[in-house]
């Protein structure tokens, strides 16, 4: 899209004080008072300078452009906004100053969508700030200018739709999972303590007949005239489940500019999804409360690499059915939400249905913002099925009264849960996902 000047007007300092300079001359003159005649010529100047003065224009003066990074972020993904004004004229503007158009959903997490600045002929003024997304289509508004002549005397304003983008659309699409079963005849990144295929030394043997001529060792056969076969730590796929809490209670959010905690536990579901099947791991992904968006069953929606040949589309679109929720599940809140579970919302019902769904030597990634007891008597079911447990919560509490008193609640049953025997990851508001993510992947890799 190119650049477009939508509005532009000239707002005169001192032409008010015209008035004023009428009022006392008349003063002064009705009176007889030469005081109020001399008074009179001091807006008078203030007037002429505001008349003489020239008038500045933007137009096909300022270049404006806008770049969103990335592109199509997920829900909850910090989206990074540059904004470029450039001077194309000849004459510098002595005092201009520029907001951008920022959607009022979108609430701004770092830098200033202002500025301000004497832009010469020729130079550049660069705008950086970022902003958190929620899951939506966002339009941003055009560029708010503004402009003053060298005395101050004029002003200029101008809205400006720059070129580059306008919007962006914040969502979990099939395009963010790998769509092909990656899983079958790949070797798992996970070492063993057995002989084998693999890439990292283990130990000699002696040579059996129908041993592959690669792992022959003929250094030792050059030496000795012996065949012996190499073996390597033997490397396999492990079988991981990830469980998206997207219960009723998980559809919180401090602000309503932020994603709740469901929509973060659905990010990072997909991600885990996409790097641990890049890995050659047997997924399961699951989300509690939230229907089957292929099948129709009713909570919690699954999928398996075991069961389907597209469980990539399958898995994002279950991803993208627990980060939207409904409009009835959506609450903007910084207390927890410590309800009795009930069937449908990580009740018993629900429980049994999870554990059904698991493979009895699974290892769970729960993703959860821990705000009801309820996440507690999920993960004790887990653990009393006999899985290993990473716990991985996004923290969404504000720092006001309400805000510390969740806080409290959700480290409380999150100390519940390693107790339990689960691995806990504490996903901090100013940490972002991968960095919170590659600690819960290398505590799954470690069990």
């Amino acid at each position: 899209m190119s650049m477009t000047m939508i509005q532009q007007v000239h707002r005169h300092r001192y032409r008010s004080l015209l008035a004023v300079t009428a009022a006392l001359t008349a003063c002064g003159i009705g009176t007889g008072s030469q005081t109020l005649l001399v008074t009179a010529v001091v807006p008078l100047l203030f007037v002429l300078q505001d008349a003489l003065a020239t008038k500045p224009s933007l137009t096909n003066q300022l270049s404006v452009e806008r770049k969103l990074s990335p592109k199509a972020p997920l829900p909850g993904q910090p989206v990074s906004v540059t904004l470029t004004i450039m001077n194309t004229g000849d004459s510098t503007i002595p005092d201009l100053r520029v907001a951008d158009g920022v959607p009022t959903e979108l609430g701004t997490i770092g830098g200033d969508p202002r500025a301000s600045a004497i832009l010469r002929a020729g130079q550049k003024l660069t705008v950086n700030y970022s902003v958190n997304t929620n899951r939506g289509t966002y339009e941003f508004d055009p560029v708010q200018v503004r402009a003053r002549n060298r005395s101050g005397t004029i002003m200029i304003e101008s809205k400006i739709a720059p070129s580059g983008q306008s919007s962006l659309e914040s969502r979990v699409s099939v395009d963010d999972i790998p769509l092909s079963n990656q899983t079958m005849n790949i070797t798992g990144p996970v070492t063993t303590e057995t002989g084998g295929s693999g890439i990292e030394f283990y130990a000699t043997r002696e040579y059996q007949t129908g041993d592959p001529i690669g792992r022959i060792n003929w250094n030792q056969y050059a030496k000795t005239g012996q065949l012996s076969t190499i073996e390597y730590h033997e490397q396999r796929a492990v079988r991981i489940a990830i469980i998206i809490d997207s219960r009723v209670s998980a559809h919180v959010s401090s602000q309503p500019s932020l994603p709740t905690g469901a929509t973060l536990c659905a990010y990072a579901a997909t991600l885990s999804v996409s790097v641990l099947l890049d890995e050659g791991h047997t997924l399961t992904i699951v989300a509690l409360g939230t229907p089957d968006p292929v099948r129709s069953d009713p909570p919690p929606a699954h999928a398996s690499t075991d069961e389907e040949t597209a469980f990539g589309a399958h898995a994002a679109m279950i991803c993208n059915a627990a980060a939207t929720g409904s409009d009835e599940m959506m609450t903007n809140t910084d207390t927890d939400t410590d309800t009795s579970a009930v069937a449908g919302d990580g009740g018993i019902v629900d429980q049994h249905r999870l554990l059904s769904r698991l493979d009895s030597n699974e290892q769970v990634l729960f993703c959860t913002p821990a705000l009801d007891d309820a996440a507690v008597s999920i993960a004790q079911s887990i653990r009393a099925d006999g899985h290993e447990l990473t716990v991985l919560s996004p923290q969404i509490s504000n720092s006001d009264i309400g805000g510390r008193i969740a806080h409290l609640n959700r480290t409380n049953r999150l100390f519940r849960i390693r107790r339990l025997g689960g691995t806990i990851v504490d996903w901090k508001r100013n940490e972002t996902l991968p960095i919170a993510l590659s600690r819960a992947l290398r505590d799954i890799n470690s069990q």
